[in-house]
């Protein structure tokens, strides 16, 4: 009967073939299985890419999809469609074939470090089946449009599919995109009319008395007004180009002032870490188990503040205190205190109380509350060390490196903060510290390079073992080398191991890519004389990729240069938030390649223009924007439930979302990524925020080695 069945495909084959048709996908029709008994896996093999998706929803075990052929078929190659909206696509998998009752690999279909939502594998060498299953250990949900199983003739993706092709979007009136918020008065000045024809004429006008102060032309539908340098801070301004085709328009109103892109983000930024302490900020609730709700051991929450206080410590201690140690202790001791019941927060009650009880209050009461967001984090984790993500998390609940590494920030910043913390506090968090460095794995070379998840970025260990580097020599700990050494061995590791064109080490790491960045651009510019050979070319190669994969008018760094803008399926805006970190630490080690420095320069205040506005929504990344920021006319016009989760929605300063790759290059009604703030987003832009500090000369980086 097989052989029967067989000689009916090889006919059908020869039929399609006289007619004009030389592909036979074996798969179309076929009957679907999957480890989760889904009763839509048919849609698999239905030749439709729209609305046809098989979720999986993790649960930390084996997830398959298998295709019954129906009968022996020789199998060549397969296309693989992922389904990209508000999902990523699915990073690590095989394809297996049926032999003699055994499930056997076929050779060459392995998957590690996939981001594309199209898969084209042909196969090392053909294989003769029945059955053929995809099967995947992945943590996150993903879904599955199509699967094409081919004989020996496999056509250029896509084939044999439906989707629904996107209407373009038409415009009737100009749009003039711009940072809502602020622009430096001696930085970098861009906007983009996405829907400029040709190189019209600009004007940047004073709001207050609509003189117009600056003309240009648009360029492949940019404009840059840089030469523009007001005497006067902080007055409005806006762009107007007129068209007699489409009418003028005008932009939304912006600032211009010496630093005023700092001075209008530390309200917003520093608002946020107050509210959302777990329990005692703006919900009593502590989702994840950790300080911040939300939080996990990679969000760096502490180190990113512990950054941003040293670089402008003098503005950040006379910022009104508005936390109070008292009346927290006071709310959390309360037989009348209810918390929430969320996920991973069981212990969240116990470590609060002992913080309030068992660690000493601080020297007084008028201790600047971002110091007092550090002193919360670091004596929270120095009573529970042992965290698990709220997410399903194949690491599992450990004492994880990336929590430890955070204390080295504290350790070596501490100097800067004497006056408002003890030293015994100091004295305990060292002493937990130099015990618990080698267990957490802090000295080895850590070779795991996580997901888009964000959760294992390479090399973040480098910046923390500098740190403590520093410290052991202040403290004249024994042998304070093998810090350094740790160092050396890690930045050795990414020099030999990082390949700068796979975006998994770098825009593929998401809101976490700076801590790589900025851990190579520390040891280069502070440690030079202990670097491995090809720091400095490695460096290179990283910024003229930067370069590569921005050169469209948004100035926008891309995933890729093929299908991705964005970081498929997950939400954008905390690696455009990190994003200034990693180009201005990078422009910093360029001196003597201007040009490529000079590019950076440009694209790291283009992505904070793109926060604030400049982007194909023409909306401020904040979906309330009346939540604690300034000089917003349009936030992020999608929104997230406020009582659920986190609730980060209810907090002031909460970075929500940005546009992903099906709004680029210009398509504001496209498929919207998931609008959900995250502290780890707010975290990129605090780093941001310091390393502008650093590059504009109000802080030098010598503060990151020598306080």
């Amino acid at each position: 009967m097989k052989k029967i069945l067989l000689l009916s495909v090889f006919v059908f084959g020869l039929l399609l073939s006289a007619s004009g048709q030389d592909y036979l996908n074996y798969a179309s029709g076929k009957h679907v299985t999957t480890s989760l008994g889904d009763n839509n896996a048919s849609k698999i093999t239905d030749g439709l890419l729209s609305g046809s998706v098989w979720m999986c929803f993790p649960i930390g075990a084996e997830q398959w999809v298998e295709i019954d052929l129906g009968a022996l078929s020789k199998i060549f190659g397969a296309h693989i469609y992922f389904y990209a909206g508000n999902y990523t696509p699915l990073h690590n998998w095989k394809l297996q074939y049926h032999k003699d009752g055994k499930w056997l690999d076929i050779p060459g279909t392995e998957n590690n470090r996939n981001y594309s939502a199209r898969v084209e594998q042909r196969f090392t060498e053909p294989v003769e089946t029945e059955k053929v299953r995809l099967i995947t250990k992945n943590t996150m949900d993903f879904g599955i449009s199509e699967i094409q199983l081919w004989g020996n003739d496999i056509p250029k993706m896509p084939y044999g599919v439906e989707e629904e092709a996107p209407k373009p979007y038409i415009a009737d009136n100009h749009w003039v995109c711009v940072n809502q918020v602020a622009y430096n008065t001696n930085a970098p000045k861009g906007f983009t009319v996405p829907t400029a024809k040709d190189n019209m004429r600009f004007y940047v006008v004073e709001k207050e008395t609509g003189k117009k102060c600056f003309s240009g032309k648009l360029k492949n539908g940019k404009g840059d007004f840089s030469k523009l340098r007001p005497e006067r801070d902080g007055k409005e301004y806006y762009i107007e180009v007129h068209d007699a085709k489409m009418g003028d328009a005008v932009s939304f109103p912006f600032v211009i002032g010496d630093r005023a892109i700092q001075k209008m983000s530390y309200k917003p930024a520093l608002a946020f870490m107050n509210d959302v302490r777990s329990l005692v900020g703006t919900h009593p609730s502590c989702w994840g188990g950790t300080p911040w709700r939300d939080g996990t051991y990679y969000s760096y929450e502490m180190p990113s503040m512990i950054l941003l206080y040293l670089t402008d410590k003098a503005f950040i201690d006379n910022v009104p205190v508005t936390l109070n140690w008292e009346r927290d202790s006071a709310k959390v001791l309360s037989p009348d205190f209810k918390k929430t019941t969320d996920p991973n927060d069981r212990d969240a009650q116990t470590t609060l109380e002992n913080y309030y009880t068992l660690l000493e209050k601080p020297k007084s009461m008028d201790v600047p509350d971002l110091v007092q967001d550090i002193r919360f984090a670091v004596g929270w984790y120095l009573l529970d060390p042992i965290n698990l993500e709220a997410e399903n998390d194949p690491a599992g609940e450990k004492m994880h490196a990336q929590t430890i590494e955070q204390f080295a920030y504290f350790l070596y910043a501490y100097p800067a903060m004497k006056e408002y913390i003890s030293h015994d506090f100091y004295k305990k968090v060292l002493d937990a510290t130099m015990r618990w460095w080698n267990r957490a794995g802090l000295f080895d070379v850590i070779t795991t390079v996580g997901t888009g998840k964000g959760r294992e970025c390479p090399g973040h260990s480098i910046m923390p073992n500098l740190f403590m580097y520093e410290v052991a020599k202040r403290e004249h700990l024994d042998n304070p080398e093998r810090f350094l050494d740790a160092a050396r061995n890690q930045t050795a590791w990414i020099i030999e191991q990082a390949d700068w064109s796979d975006p998994i080490f770098t825009k593929g790491q998401r809101m976490s890519e700076h801590k790589l960045v900025t851990g190579l651009t520390h040891y280069y510019l502070n440690y030079l004389e202990y670097a491995p050979d090809g720091l400095y070319e490695k460096l290179v190669e990283l910024a003229e990729n930067y370069v590569s994969l921005s050169d469209n008018m948004w100035d926008f760094r891309r995933f890729d240069l093929t299908d991705n803008w964005t970081i498929p399926g997950f939400n954008e805006c905390g690696n455009v938030a990190g994003f200034p970190a990693c180009a201005l630490s990078l422009a910093m080690c360029l001196d003597n390649r201007p040009d490529l420095k000079d590019r950076l320069v440009e694209l790291a205040y283009a992505h904070f223009d793109n926060l604030y506005g400049r982007n194909p929504l023409n909306a401020h990344t904040a979906s309330h924007p009346d939540n604690g920021f300034e000089g917003v006319e349009r936030g992020f016009p999608y929104r997230y439930r406020d009582d659920i989760c986190a609730r980060l929605e209810i907090t002031r300063g909460s970075l929500s979302s940005l546009p992903g790759t099906e709004m680029y290059p210009f398509n504001p009604k496209g498929k919207n990524r998931w609008p959900e703030g995250w502290t780890a987003f707010n975290a990129a832009w605090n780093v941001s925020l310091a390393y502008l500090n650093i590059f504009e000369g109000h802080q030098d980086i010598g503060i990151l080695k020598t306080l």
